[in-house]
């Protein structure tokens, strides 16, 4: 049997496989060495009868957690120290985007996944968040605010990868 952890990592990749194949462009999961780049997300365009990858993209981190909460307009969690330095340590580089894909889920573990002969339903959904600023010196965690809008959904996927295309969305 899986541990918990591994089971809400294995939610999180169908929830993100989900909406960007929804989204109809390219989606790489890294298997092994990931060095805090759990996959990235690649613009599929069409010229003439031909699709092609445009070379615009982002990389992702993705997460899960039962222990996020709502505040006005903002999905509030602790991210692990790490990680949030690993974020923020790309924002100004110059390279691609990276982004916190959080898959925020119920405390209780029963109401996660409903699946039946009409229907697969995830219970919330994923919130993206391109993370700037300075690294912590905190040892544990830091604490992020998503605005509410940015649910990773089908739409938002496109709408990132425009906004990387147009240099709207800077590294």
């Amino acid at each position: 049997m899986l541990t918990i952890p591994h089971c809400k990592e294995s939610l999180s990749r169908a929830y993100v496989t989900a909406v960007v194949g929804r989204s109809r462009h390219k989606l790489n999961w890294n298997s092994e060495h990931d060095y805090g780049v759990d996959g990235y997300v690649r613009m599929i365009e069409k010229r003439g009868t031909r699709h092609y990858e445009s070379g615009f993209g982002f990389d992702f981190q993705s997460k899960t957690t039962t222990k996020w909460v709502q505040e006005g307009g903002e999905i509030v969690y602790d991210l692990e120290a790490d990680a949030y330095n690993d974020l923020v340590g790309r924002a100004g580089t110059g390279v691609l985007p990276f982004l916190l894909v959080l898959l925020c889920i119920p405390k209780e573990e029963a109401v996660w996944l409903d699946v039946s002969a009409d229907r697969l339903i995830l219970q919330k959904c994923a919130y993206w968040l391109q993370l700037d600023g300075v690294l912590t010196n905190n040892e544990a965690t830091k604490r992020v605010r998503i605005p509410v809008a940015n649910v990773f959904t089908p739409t938002s996927v496109a709408a990132i990868l425009q906004a990387v295309k147009s240099g709207a969305m800077q590294p």
